[in-house]
């Protein structure tokens, strides 16, 4: 799934350096290595580990890009979710604000992985959909980007067992 935003966001600074748009498009570029973190949560929504270690959550970056391979299918699975990851990204610094000044998150993507299938879904946010939808012009993009794709049992085992991203 990853692979497919860094496709729309290399796409978006493609379209917004076309037009003329070079501070949008670099924006665009610096949002590709923004810090982010996950919030891992239970199959009832409650929150069980926050894993900023870059280590941990560059096991995790591979594990979701792996989400998102050739079979990614438009829609979610079906099944319950077992875990949750919730990808949070540093929000992006404006005209006159500090660059060293401490940065908000913002909730980018869910992904799900559950307990009797290997199929793994990814949702991008509608706010986040949102904000590109206003960038470009475009509005009604919210909820659009949900894809489940079926990953090996290696990936699914690595994303039913958060506890391990949790001691880094």
């Amino acid at each position: 799934m990853k692979k497919y935003l860094i496709v729309c966001a290399l796409a978006l600074t493609l379209l917004l350096t076309a037009c003329g748009g070079e501070q949008a498009a670099a924006d665009t570029a610096e949002e590709a290595v923004k810090d982010h973190y996950y919030q891992i949560l239970d199959a009832d929504g409650r929150e069980l580990y926050t894993v900023t270690d870059e280590t941990a959550v560059a096991e995790i970056d591979a594990l979701i890009n792996d989400a998102g391979g050739e079979n990614a299918a438009h829609g979610g699975a079906e099944g319950e979710p077992l875990y949750t990851y919730v990808y949070w990204q540093e929000t992006t610094i404006r005209a006159g604000e500090d660059p060293d000044a401490e940065r908000e998150y913002m909730e980018v993507f869910r992904t799900q992985v559950r307990a009797d299938s290997n199929a793994v879904t990814t949702e991008v946010l509608s706010d986040t959909l949102e904000n590109v939808g206003d960038a470009i012009s475009v509005e009604g993009l919210g909820g659009l980007l949900t894809f489940s794709a079926e990953v090996s049992q290696e990936t699914a085992d690595a994303l039913r067992d958060p506890a391990q991203f949790a001691g880094a």
